[in-house]
């Protein structure tokens, strides 16, 4: 007899986090649902203890978690597409190492895209914990229950990140660029021609700030970068939108005292639109609203 596939697929990745790994899965395998669901996930050939964690887990919980464990480090952008594309399940969560769950989450994401068939991607609203494991909310759930078309993320940008996020597996597949990608350029290529949206105003995750990509400096901006540029030439007709997301990191930057500022303001020029800079001071109150004092 043929084994119905599950429901959800919940894609994790790890690397080198044994200090966070247990609390992760622990936290997805806690969840109550009225569904069947797996949890594939890919170790990028850690050296610390955290094999050893995830091996106890595939053994305790055979029939749910699909372990892979590379012998040679892939890097993160092709552990994440590897981890993805092993998903067989109808919608597709994911959830970084280093994160973990709260009650709720896949239950709630699974209903609103059965009830919403032209949603491609949910998000929701994440608590954030420092690294000193201090625990404040993210200043996103104002957007509980609006909608954000392509246009909206290719502007917005930080609408929603890899470990809030559940996407139709109809949508998983788009080209490979020839640069490393981040949760942007996949968000923007999975919305396709439906829509995306925040869940609402509750919190079903922990995302823990100060670790792994997005604390990369130079190297997440420079992929941006690359982003926008390509984005530019493949939809000319949302350029307005790519200028303001690029006159939003160069301002920020700028501010801040990064030395990353010129790259954005290069990218600025390059793309500059007239409508974009018009529109630009509504566009920073909704972008200030989700980032707080980063920009």
């Amino acid at each position: 007899m043929t084994k119905i596939p599950p429901k959800v697929s919940i894609c994790v990745v790890t690397y080198n986090q044994q200090r966070y790994i247990r609390q992760c899965l622990q936290s997805i395998l806690d969840q109550k649902v009225a569904f069947d669901f797996e949890v594939v996930v890919a170790d990028d050939c850690s050296s610390d203890g955290t094999r050893d964690i995830l091996r106890e887990f595939a053994t305790k919980y055979p029939e749910i978690i699909k372990l892979h464990l590379h012998e040679k480090n892939m890097g993160p952008y092709k552990n994440f597409v590897f981890v993805h594309r092993r998903a067989i399940g109808e919608y597709i969560a994911h959830v970084d190492g280093d994160d973990y769950c709260l009650p709720g989450k896949l239950q709630m994401q699974s209903d609103l895209l059965d009830r919403e068939p032209e949603c491609n991607i949910v998000w929701h609203k994440m608590t954030v914990e420092d690294t000193n494991g201090v625990l404040r909310e993210s200043g996103d759930g104002f957007a509980a229950g609006l909608k954000f078309y392509r246009k909206d993320i290719l502007q917005f940008i930080s609408i929603g990140a890899n470990s809030p996020k559940m996407y139709r597996s109809s949508v998983r597949d788009f080209d490979d660029p020839d640069f490393e990608v981040v949760d942007y350029f996949a968000n923007v290529e999975q919305v396709r021609d439906g829509y995306a949206r925040l869940i609402d105003n509750r919190s079903y995750g922990v995302y823990r700030a100060g670790i792994g990509i997005s604390a990369s400096g130079n190297k997440t901006r420079l992929i941006l970068r690359d982003c926008f540029y390509f984005f530019a030439k493949k939809y000319p007709q949302y350029s307005s939108a790519i200028n303001c997301a690029a006159l939003t990191y160069f301002l920020g930057d700028f501010k801040n005292r990064r030395k990353s500022w010129p790259i954005f303001l290069r990218v600025w020029l390059r793309t500059f639109s007239f409508s974009a800079t018009f529109g630009f001071a509504s566009h920073l109150k909704f972008v200030r609203r989700i980032n707080g004092d980063r920009f």
